[in-house]
């Protein structure tokens, strides 16, 4: 099963702000078992939001979309998905009541572009967001799920623990993405390739290898996509082992092991 994330914003185009939203859902996918197809950035404009989620639907499965929830005029994501699927604005009384609370406790006026922030497509299923005035929206067609969340970091990270992960499990049949790293320090990684490729090569085909170098040491990892987990990991505990015997001086240690420790 595979998924899109789309995240929304002139602000991470021209470099204003780092996109660490889509670190946070690509891991909470991959735990999951759902495989990451692609990330994607595009600006506040409709066309290019509209382009990109159509582009999304037509290769994943799941789609989800951060940014662009706001109450000001530049936040456009709300509306162009009602426009998208076909859907007018309306009220939900429930993130209305919400919000005209949080703006209170905060001495902050009730005025009509927060009072709009309760507005959301007929046809999505609204997320509540207990910690922010933005509510997310969960849209299905033709068997495919669009998720759209605000791109407060902390907002969304609740929006995805509490709401989107468990209606995901609930909806799909999900089986597991396994990745295991073991860090290689002493070699370069031509050098390393070229003394562990009879290893490589004999790897089982759902195994997948990759180098990933960084000062000093080269980590392996080893990721298999869309299987049973206890079994595979097994084999990936075989296979390191096997490993290990070939370049046993060459071994660091395994996940986030640093040269210090």
């Amino acid at each position: 099963m595979k998924a899109s994330i789309l995240t929304i914003g002139d602000e991470i185009l021209i470099g204003q702000i780092v996109d660490t939203n889509s670190a946070s859902i690509a891991r909470h996918l991959n735990n999951a078992g759902i495989v990451v197809w692609e990330r994607t950035s595009v600006g506040d404009q409709r066309e290019q939001i509209t382009e990109a989620v159509k582009r999304a639907m037509n290769q994943s499965d799941v789609v989800i979309l951060t940014g662009g929830l706001g109450p000001t005029k530049d936040d456009i994501t709300k509306k162009t998905l009602a426009e998208l699927f076909g859907s007018r604005l309306v009220c939900d009384q429930t993130v209305a009541n919400h919000v005209r609370r949080m703006l209170e406790a905060r001495g902050i006026e009730y005025n009509r572009l927060n009072r709009d922030q309760a507005l959301v497509p007929e046809c999505c299923t609204v997320l509540f967001n207990a910690h922010g005035t933005a509510p997310g929206m969960w849209f299905e067609q033709n068997g495919k799920v669009v998720v759209s969340l605000p791109g407060v970091p902390f907002e969304m990270e609740h929006l995805m623990t509490d709401e989107v992960m468990p209606r995901l499990k609930a909806r799909f049949s999900l089986r597991q993405i396994v990745h295991r790293t073991l860090i290689t320090a002493g070699l370069a990684e031509s050098m390393l390739a070229e003394k562990i490729a009879d290893w490589e090569n004999a790897l089982p085909p759902y195994l997948h290898l990759a180098y990933l170098p960084a000062p000093g040491v080269v980590r392996l990892r080893l990721s298999a996509y869309e299987v049973e987990g206890e079994s595979v990991s097994h084999e990936i505990d075989r296979q390191f082992a096997a490993l290990q015997r070939i370049i046993p001086r060459y071994v660091l240690g395994f996940e986030r092991a640093t040269m210090q420790e």
